[in-house]
């Protein structure tokens, strides 16, 4: 049995994550063949459709692609840069649309690139990643994956790296500089290409108003030869990108851009990292966002492996009523058909029906959206009939 890691936090952990394959996927029977089934084999086949259901695969859909797009010149100036110069990135935008899927999305897609331009270094074919292992500094490790914690300091953000490299902890007496540096060498000796930094947004923003975190990575982006490439929830909100200083807008003072603001002390994180707000709930305002949003509900729909489900029915004639259910995050939507889904199942049902979608109960924002729309739409309908209630009377009346 595999073991169930929520984030990777060791280098093994992740070598399991990129080398993970797909469910199984079982071929669609339909209910009379089901029926006729004995219990010993309906079991394992009902076990392979639960984990194909809870388990659909990653969609590059329009957002993503311009992520990826964006982010492609730095990956791979940052392959081929001999100098101190890596190009950095943020993943930035509201939670629940899937940045820290599409992190390790890029991570996972770097780590089986590098072993195929590495086959001499890479684990053979055949060979589990378990075995794949070592614990000493040198084993190659192209691609470091790290999720802050709530109030990570510089200090923290160290261990973080240094557990999933297997660097001895100094211990209790540790400082940030007696914990950065053996990281800084352990990156070194593993040949570490590029370093995901997740859930930024948890950072210590208190501490000398999140200077000295906001150093730290710049330090790491220095010292190390690696490119940076993080992951948070609107950051641009917080002092990520002016190191805890309001921007200045000074005319004349030096280091000021014409009609921009100052790149200073201030703003040397915003320099470094480009901030790639492209993430974000969709919308079905214009008719190529409604085909892209289809195309979304279609993917998850295609993925289901339900008896008596039709083929694209929420696709064609619930779209709308899953972009009002969800508000448009993806997150919210590939909840609502994996708990969907496995309610239909143990109903016996066996699709997912406007009745079952209605009783999955999402999260608390998810809901409180969704209670508002549809107070929204009820009053429009009661303004409606209020409208035409007149208008018939008047008919009547001259009749």
């Amino acid at each position: 049995m595999t073991k169930r890691v929520a984030q990777p936090r060791t280098k093994e952990q992740w070598r399991e994550f990129c080398a993970r394959p797909a469910p199984p996927r079982p071929e669609p029977v339909s209910r009379g063949e089901y029926d006729s089934w004995a219990a010993d084999r309906q079991a394992p086949f009902d076990e392979m459709r639960r984990s194909c259901n809870a388990n659909p695969p990653f969609l590059k859909h329009p957002q993503v692609l311009r992520v990826l797009a964006a982010l492609k010149p730095k990956l791979t100036q940052g392959r081929y840069s001999q100098d101190a110069t890596f190009h950095s990135a943020i993943i930035n935008g509201p939670g629940h649309c899937g940045k820290t899927s599409l992190l390790k999305l890029i991570g996972k897609e770097c780590e089986l690139d590098w072993r195929r331009r590495h086959p001499d270094l890479a684990p053979g074919p055949g060979v589990s990643p378990a075995d794949f292992r070592g614990d000493f500094l040198g084993d190659r490790v192209p691609v470091i994956y790290v999720s802050a914690s709530t109030g990570a300091t510089a200090g923290m953000l160290s261990q973080a790296i240094g557990k999933f490299l297997h660097v001895p902890n100094p211990g209790r007496t540790a400082t940030k500089w007696t914990l950065t540096d053996p990281v800084l060498d352990a990156i070194e000796a593993c040949g570490t290409e590029l370093l995901l930094l997740d859930d930024l947004h948890m950072l210590d923003k208190i501490r000398d108003g999140g200077q000295e975190t906001n150093d730290h990575i710049k330090n790491l982006a220095n010292h190390a030869a690696v490119t940076i490439i993080g992951a948070g929830i609107l950051l641009e909100q917080g002092n990520l990108f002016t190191d805890g200083a309001p921007p200045r807008t000074r005319p004349g003072k030096a280091g000021t851009a014409p009609g921009g603001h100052e790149r200073g002390r201030a703003g040397q994180f915003g320099s470094r990292f480009a901030d790639l707000q492209h993430l974000a709930p969709l919308t079905i305002t214009t008719r190529e966002q409604q085909r892209t949003w289809m195309s979304l509900v279609r993917h998850f729909e295609t993925n289901l492996i339900l008896l008596d489900h039709p083929a694209d029915d929420l696709t064609l004639h619930h779209w709308r009523y899953l972009h009002e259910r969800t508000s448009g995050y993806i997150g919210s939507l590939a909840m609502l058909f994996k708990e969907a889904a496995h309610i239909a199942m143990d109903t016996g049902v066996e699709a997912l029906t406007r009745n079952i979608l209605d009783s999955v109960v999402l999260g608390h924002d998810d809901e409180v959206d969704y209670a508002k729309t549809t107070a929204r739409r009820q009053a429009a309908a009661r303004r409606r009939t209020k409208k035409a209630a007149p208008a018939s009377g008047q008919d009547a009346s001259t009749g």
